[in-house]
């Protein structure tokens, strides 16, 4: 008896086999195991957002809960173009009062799905606290499955686990790290910023204190804007 993951890869490639031998049946088309493979690790990826989004849903029905942190905190996003297999990452920076200190966006070429997405975007904002100089910080994100798989210390097998475990080598530079997982709703400035950033073209790096939205228009004297 298989773990649940290995018995979703199982069914799902018992699914692609066959459904690859009757497009070959009915449909004359031929696929190669690389386009077999491709597609089960694609419709595997889906069943894992499908999963994800349904917790989120039940997680956002409850009251929400103002947390107040004791660190600073990067919060993290992503942005995914399917057509031309780009992303964009957003991370904010906020201090222990929750005022954005700083925030960045990031793109990506050659990205493979929306989950490689977040798990760049985690990475970039792991990274982004080491340049910062913290030494105990928190990386705040809403893709439950990345943040899991940050906070696990085993391997992580899956198509993320070479990003995965590019985080897991950037812990050993804090003195203390810890990964969060918070609804999309209170991570909307991280969406914003990752999202506007995808659709310009344009990566941003803002610096300065504000309580001001980051998708709201940014006041000259209190957010600058570095090339």
């Amino acid at each position: 008896v298989g773990t649940n993951e290995q018995c979703l890869e199982f069914c799902c490639g018992l699914w692609g086999i066959w459904t690859s031998r009757n497009k070959l049946i009915y449909e004359d088309k031929y696929s190669t195991s690389w386009d077999i493979s491709k597609q089960i690790k694609s419709y595997i990826l889906e069943l894992e957002g499908t999963k994800e989004r349904v917790i989120t849903l039940e997680v956002n029905a409850k009251p929400r809960q103002r947390v107040q942190r004791a660190n600073k905190s990067i919060f993290f996003d992503a942005a995914f173009d399917p057509q031309n297999h780009r992303s964009a990452s957003g991370l904010i920076v906020k201090n222990e009062e929750g005022r954005i200190i700083e925030a960045k966006s990031i793109l990506h070429d050659n990205v493979a799905s929306p989950f490689a997405a977040e798990a760049h975007a985690g990475f970039q904002a792991t990274r982004l606290g080491i340049q910062l100089g913290y030494h105990i910080i928190d990386i705040i994100g809403d893709s439950r499955t990345v943040i899991k798989k940050c906070q696990s210390g085993s391997r992580d097998r899956s198509e993320i686990g070479a990003i995965i475990s590019d985080i897991q080598s950037l812990k050993e530079f804090f003195q203390k790290v810890r990964f969060y997982f918070i609804p999309r709703s209170e991570n909307m400035e991280a969406h914003r910023l990752a999202k506007r950033s995808l659709h310009k073209g344009e990566e941003q790096h803002l610096v300065g204190e504000t309580s001001r939205s980051i998708g709201d228009e940014a006041e000259p004297n209190c957010l600058g804007f570095l090339e």
